[in-house]
């Protein structure tokens, strides 16, 4: 029980000290020598990267519990869930579109049905083998990319192999 509760805090901050922390790859690295994935039904609920701010709260049939407005850059982030560190699912909102989701509860899953929890193999049985596996702050994450689509999802695996946390995001390659 340690574990998940120290993933369902720790892999939002992963995402975002990413570029800070000198033992991580950057995903970016990965993009050229990883076969492309057909990402493009990804959603929660029908919401997916590209659905407008106004689709979140249509579609998830209620608005966000907490809403955190952040200057430079601008975007604003939409949180569903008990607080804004055990959430269920987080998007943020950039030019009153969704530019990336993440998900850390089992409450919702991904388009293929993988949910915290699953396993790796879980994870390369529904979206197959060409993925990239790096390392981020500690963690494994493995990660697809439609290049088609301008896609791209990470699963953070935690000592267990078990799915820790979902991210699905715009890519600018």
């Amino acid at each position: 029980m340690r574990i998940k509760s120290y993933f369902l805090f720790i892999f939002p901050l992963i995402l975002l000290l990413a570029s800070c922390d000198p033992s991580s790859t950057p995903k970016e690295k990965y993009y050229s020598s990883t076969k492309t994935t057909n990402l493009e039904l990804e959603n929660v609920k029908s919401v997916s990267v590209g659905s407008s701010k106004y689709d979140v709260a249509s579609y998830l049939r209620k608005k966000p519990k907490f809403i955190e407005v952040t200057e430079q850059p601008p975007y604003t982030t939409y949180v569903y869930g008990k607080s804004t560190e055990k959430y269920d699912v987080e998007f943020k909102i950039v030019d009153n579109k969704v530019s990336r989701y993440d998900l850390i509860s089992s409450k919702y899953g991904s388009e293929k049905g993988i949910h915290t929890g699953d396993s790796k193999k879980d994870v390369i049985r529904a979206y197959g083998e060409n993925y990239y596996e790096r390392e981020d702050t500690g963690a494994t994450i493995i990660g697809y990319f439609d290049k088609n689509h301008k896609l791209n999802i990470e699963f953070s695996l935690d000592d267990k192999d078990k799915v820790g946390g979902i991210l699905v995001q715009k890519i600018n390659n």
